[in-house]
């Protein structure tokens, strides 16, 4: 496992912290949760907008072997 530092200011340690406790849960897995997710999101959106592209250039289904052979680039 690897340790990254990040330097915040005095409120946003508050904020986090509290955050973290109000969910019971610790700063790293809060932080770790809310870094992965929002990755997550921005490739579900990247993958959005790439298929309303190709949709748009070549409307015709995609099966579902090949949606899960575009997903496993990705994870």
């Amino acid at each position: 496992m690897a340790t990254i530092s990040v330097y915040i200011d005095g409120r946003d340690e508050r904020m986090i912290k509290n955050y973290a406790k109000s969910k019971n849960m610790s700063v790293s897995a809060f932080l770790r949760s809310a870094a992965v997710e929002k990755i997550e999101d921005e490739i579900d959106n990247e993958l959005c907008e790439k298929a309303e592209r190709e949709f748009k250039d070549n409307p015709q289904d995609v099966s579902l072997d090949d949606l899960e052979k575009e997903m496993s680039s990705y994870c």
